[in-house]
Order: structure tokens, then sequence, then C-alpha cells
């Protein structure tokens, strides 16, 4: 008989913002029970991070929530969430970068384009849905107190805040995404690392009755954000909901009195106009990253375990990215047919990205302090036109990277993953600006339309996917191990004599590739192994890449094969 104590969940997750309830979804999706414990009661007091990578809604999609969180009603159909860098909203237009609409049409490397959409809304619709899955337990009004990490679990303690008792919980795994002041962070006795307050902002979260008007009158129209020059401090707007609601933000130094909300609002603007002050708080910009994002059962993931400066959109996004990776890891882990390797590799591949997505962010930040400023700019005369002119040539050629991220999206990669398999194919730059489709192992598996409306990231994600352009390859001897151990394993037959096949197997370059729960390419070959089986130890996690031998990690992979 066993003697270990029995779990109240799988999975306790702590904290309910987009982490949180992603992760919810994501071992909801997969059947795992898991317990949401939210110290809130879910309102969004103060919205930020409304920019949605392609990789975030290609999980959604996963998840069949990414249509409804297209049609939340912001923006509206057709609205184009532009970014316009100008002297105030009512002075002169020095540049404007284009941005795609929630519907665009057209060619993206991806069957999920980026959108805008506000957090007031898309947070509701991943609650909703996460408590909709029979294996999830949404927990509001509840503190995460105390965690007793032991060899068989973690005892936790809730706080209910509406009766102040104490709930006791037992999870085999517990996961911190519970922000910037993370309590499970300080519980694993982790620090965060890197360059702290490199710059101290204000924001005003407010309403305007008469400012989207006011854009069309002006000539600016549609905007997502409208970045203003005249001061140093140069504050910006930020359409929350693309009609009543807005942000302002504005560097301010770190001491001394918080400016006047509604004062910098119509300076902002260029002219009075209604303002009706919602909140208004001030933060900092970070460059950091956790020491390690595991102690044993107790995992961090999003603002708990990395902070950085809101240039790119890359926060919610890499804290999505966080709780897919260790969602399939544990649900593996929970199902049996994964191995310590899993969790161990969740550091291994996520700490890198956050550092890289940091890095960017700073760098954003860093270029916006170059951009030129002054009252000068407003100037109706020759010399004024002439510094504009000027000004718009350097704004095109600093702020551009932090408008074209299709790399940052869907470019990372999992390099020296304990559990994907490296070989000498091509390697593909790593560029903030510029996707190249690869499956170097490591890399999100690249999209291809193969059917009307099918992408063949649709066919990603159960278990290990097997992706196979010569069905002459026979691949029994990796599939039938895979299921003797209980691990889920398909084969994708493409024909890459058909139109969308050829596209296929240009893109894939090799005739086998074996695709991860994720999405992620875990290994590829012109021909399955001799053995398998220390294949699939390795991307199993029940291997180290020393176990692997010679033959198989050089000989059978060393070369990509033209279909």
């Amino acid at each position: 008989m066993s003697d270990q104590r029995p779990v109240d969940t799988q999975v306790l997750i702590v904290g309910g913002g987009p982490v949180g309830l992603s992760l919810a979804n994501e071992l909801g999706w997969r059947g795992v029970s898991c317990t949401l414990a939210e110290a809130g009661n879910g309102e969004i007091r103060f919205p930020a991070g409304e920019h949605i990578f392609s990789r975030s809604l290609e999980h959604m999609r996963r998840w069949g929530i990414a249509e409804r969180a297209r049609g939340l009603g912001w923006p509206p159909v057709g609205y184009r969430t532009d970014v316009v860098f100008a002297t105030s909203v009512v002075g002169h237009v020095l540049a404007r970068f284009g941005a795609a609409t929630n519907t665009v049409a057209g060619e993206f490397p991806s069957p999920e384009r980026p959108m805008m959409q506000a957090k007031f809304k898309l947070d509701p619709l991943l609650a909703e849905t996460a408590a909709a899955r029979e294996s999830v337990t949404l927990r509001y009004g509840h503190r995460v107190a105390d965690l007793k990490q032991e060899p068989d679990g973690v005892t936790a303690v809730l706080i209910d805040s509406k009766t102040d008792s104490t709930v006791p919980i037992r999870a085999a795994y517990v996961v911190g995404c519970d922000g910037a002041r993370s309590f499970v962070r300080e519980s694993i006795g982790t620090k965060l690392q890197g360059a702290f307050a490199l710059g101290h902002n204000y924001a005003i979260y407010f309403k305007s009755r008469n400012l989207r008007e006011l854009l069309d009158e002006v000539g600016l129209g549609q905007v997502g954000q409208i970045h203003t020059v005249l001061s140093a401090s140069r504050p910006y707007l930020t359409t929350v909901d693309g009609d009543c609601l807005w942000r302002c933000s504005v560097y301010v130094p770190n001491s001394g009195r918080d400016p006047d909300a509604r004062v910098l609002v119509r300076d902002t603007v260029g002219t009075e106009v209604d303002v009706e002050i919602l909140q208004a708080q001030r933060w900092t910009g970070h460059e950091v990253v956790a020491q390690r994002y595991r102690h044993g059962r107790i995992f961090i993931a999003g603002d708990a375990a990395h902070l950085r400066w809101p240039k790119g959109g890359f926060g919610a996004n890499t804290g999505i990215g966080d709780a897919v990776d260790i969602g399939w890891k544990l649900a593996a882990i929970i199902d049996g047919w994964g191995g310590e390797g899993l969790l161990e590799s969740y550091e291994t591949e996520r700490r890198p990205i956050a550092k890289r997505n940091n890095r960017w962010a700073a760098e954003n930040w860093h270029l916006d302090q170059q951009v030129p400023h002054g009252v000068a700019l407003d100037d109706d005369s020759s010399h004024g036109s002439r510094a504009r002119a000027l000004a718009s040539e350097e704004i095109v050629r600093l702020r551009t990277r932090e408008f074209t991220t299709v790399g940052v999206q869907l470019g990372y990669r999992y390099t020296n993953s304990p559990i994907c398999v490296p070989d000498d194919g091509p390697h593909t730059e790593d560029r903030p600006d510029i996707y190249v489709p690869s499956t170097e192992p490591g890399s999100r598996a690249p999209h291809v339309w193969i059917s009307e409306n099918v992408s063949i990231l649709d066919h990603f994600g159960i278990g290990f996917t097997l992706v196979r352009f010569v069905k002459e390859l026979t691949v029994d001897d990796l599939t039938d191990a895979a299921r003797d151990r209980g691990v889920p394993i398909t084969v994708l037959d493409i024909d890459p004599l058909t139109d969308s096949g050829r596209e296929a197997a240009a893109l894939y370059a090799y005739p086998l590739v074996l695709v991860r729960p994720d999405g992620h390419v875990a290994w590829r070959g012109a021909a399955l192994p001799n053995e398998t089986g220390p294949l699939l130890d390795r991307v199993c996690g029940f291997a180290t890449p020393q176990d692997l031998s010679d033959e198989m990690t050089h000989e059978t992979y060393s070369e990509g094969v033209e279909l």
C-alpha cells in the first residue's frame, strides 16, 4: 500500500491574471485537475497589456477560443490600431506606423494574426472558458498564506477574504503566477536578478467622451497609441477600448510630487478635452529575471519570474508561453508518460526566452530615449519644418523595431533544451523584426495551410506528432514503442506532391519531423534511428543528452534531405 497522502488537486495555480488563467486553460484542456487561487475578485482596476501575440493566439486557437477573443467588441471590426508620433494630438504628425486590424486579410506566417484586446475583456473570457472545463476550479477571493513542501506534494493554506477562514488544500504541484510581488517566489527563496528601476513612470487611466471625436476632427482617425514629443517626459496615449477609455503614461523622476493628471492629459492632447480620472499610479521599468524557476514541486511563471519594460508587448505573452511550457510537462508527468527531465527543462527553456525578451524590451526603451523632442518641433516656421523632417527620419530609424515584432512572436527557440535533439542542420538568426520558418530542434514548428482553413498547427497538441513526408518510411518502431510506454503519438502524413504538401515539405525540410505537444520541434531526420528507445527517453524527459548514442546524434540527423 502507498503511504502517500492524497491530493485535493493535481496543480494549484496561484494568481488569476492572464498567465494563471492561461495555465488553467492549458491544464484543463488536457484534462488535468487544477485549482486556481486568486486573492482578488477578478476585477480589472488598471487595464494594460492589450497587445496579444500570434503565438499566444495559436495557443488560444488550440483551446478553442481564438475567434471568441477576436469577437469581444474591441477593437471594432476594421479598426486599425496604428501608432502615431506627433507633437501633440492636435499638433504636427511626425510618423505613423500602420498596425493590422484584428480581421485584416493577407499572408502571415501563422494561422492567427496578432491583435489588440482589452484586458478587461480578455481576462474574463479566459476565466469563463477555464471555469467551464470539468477539471478546473477557480477560487476568487482566496489568498495563499502558506506553502509547505513535502516529498509527495505541497500543502497550501488559503485565506477566504469573505470569511477570513483558512482553507487547507493539498496539491501535487504548485505554480506561482502571482505577479511582481510574488508570494510563491519568496516562498522558494529565489531572487530577481538584473537591472532594477531603469526608469520611472506615471500612468493615468481615464475616460473622455470627446477625445475620440477630436481624433477624427484633426485627421488622426483610428489609432492605438499617440506618442508626443514636445517635452522630455514624452507622454503618450493608448486607447483601451477604441472609444472613450484611455491611458496616458509619462516618464517622471524617481522622487518628487506626482504630476497633475488632468493637466498632463490636456498637455498631451494640446487642448482641453473632457477627462474623468479613473485611476492614476506610478510604475517602474525593469530588466530582471528570477535566479531559478523551480524548487522541487513549486514553480513560478509570468511576472513572478521576470519583469521588463512594456515596450513591445512582451509581458503577458512571455508569461503565456511559460504557462504552456510548464502546463504540458506537468500533464505528461501526471499522466505517467513524462520523466523528471521534463520538469527540469522548464527553466532551461523558458528562462533564456525571458532574458531575450527583456533585453529587447529594454533596447526598445533605450531607443525611445533617443527620439528628438522639444517645443521647436511644433514651430510653424521653416526651421520647425526642417526639424520635423529630421525628427521623422529619426523616429522611423529608432522606433520601427518595436512595432515590427514577428521574430519576437514566432522566432524563439529552445536552444540547448535537454529534451530536444540538436543536429547539424542550418541555424536561423534570432531577430526581433524577422521570422525565418525553421524546424531547427527547439523551434516552433512552422505554419502552413494544408487544407481550407486548416493549419498544420491544428494537428499538434494532444501528444507528440510525427510529421511524415515520405510515406514509404517505416515509423512503427517509434509509434509502437511510444504506445507501449503510454506516450500519446500520432503520425501526420503529408503528400509533398500536392500544392500545400509541397509548401510544407519545403518549410519542414526533412522527411520526418517530431513535434512536441506544445508545437515545438523535438527531433527531425531522414529516417528513424536504429534504436528509438533513446529518442523517446530524451524527448519524454527520461534521459540526458549524454545517453544518446553517437550514431543517433550525428549520423541520423546531420543533414536535411531534399524532397
